[in-house]
């Protein structure tokens, strides 16, 4: 795909035909459908003009190499929060609800509050427990990391709300949930968190503002990303892709 936009661009495969912002529209997935395909075949092909070796097959008892890059292994503890982990990490709440908008084989979990003035507060880090916003603090210069936190985005009704970090951290980010285009889908809204005061709790809390561009005030959030990486180039849309 990167192929055929920067080098060879190409219509049909480039990125404002096969992409929105961070997903993939209809033409996108079947580009990348026709790639997995495409290795698919040319596989067995291979097996069948050149069959698998003796010494090929003992190639399966080596030990994986080290990462390309320096100590890029990946994280020993759950990174994305979502579901049952994410409502658990509600350590105080005033209007908020833990609701599912979808369906049982469909769930859209996330916690939702619809007045302003509705107070959530989320517990990122516990100090010396060993999890995610801990590692993530150890392991990054200034004890500062990102969080990518999910949100709902729609056409009617949506709100705004202020994500700010309490106890022994440091963050900002305002959300707001209302765009033009008739859909919802969940965004990510990043901040990088700096816990400077490690023997205190790392808690991000999220109130709803009294100002809206809509006739509401529902704000939706339902996951969160502890990164272990000091770059937030991961959740950047593809706009950002594009060299202008």
């Amino acid at each position: 795909m990167y192929l055929l936009n920067r080098h060879k661009p190409t219509d049909g495969f480039l990125w404002n035909q096969t992409y929105y912002d961070h997903h993939p529209l209809d033409p996108g997935h079947k580009a990348m459908a026709d790639l997995v395909v495409h290795l698919i075949q040319e596989v067995a092909i291979g097996l069948i003009t050149t069959p698998v070796s003796q010494e090929e097959l003992e190639w399966r008892k080596l030990q994986l190499p080290e990462p390309m890059h320096k100590d890029n292994y990946e994280p020993n503890i759950t990174t994305c929060l979502t579901g049952d982990m994410f409502a658990a990490m509600a350590v105080a709440n005033q209007g908020w609800q833990w609701v599912n908008e979808g369906t049982v084989i469909k769930p859209k979990w996330g916690y939702v509050a619809t007045t302003q003035g509705s107070s959530l507060v989320l517990r990122l880090g516990t100090p010396n427990s060993g999890d995610a916003a801990s590692q993530a603090a150890d392991k990054l210069p200034n004890s500062t990391f990102p969080l990518l936190l999910h949100y709902l985005v729609s056409y009617e009704s949506m709100g705004q709300a202020r994500a700010s970090c309490l106890g022994g951290c440091e963050c900002s980010v305002k959300i707001d949930g209302l765009i033009k285009q008739r859909m919802s889908v969940t965004m990510m809204a990043t901040s990088n968190v700096r816990w400077a005061q490690r023997d205190k709790p790392c808690d991000l809390q999220l109130l709803v503002l009294n100002e809206t561009r809509s006739n509401g005030h529902k704000v939706k959030v339902s996951g969160a990303v502890i990164a272990s990486t000091n770059k937030m180039t991961s959740s950047w849309g593809v706009g950002a892709w594009i060299e202008t």
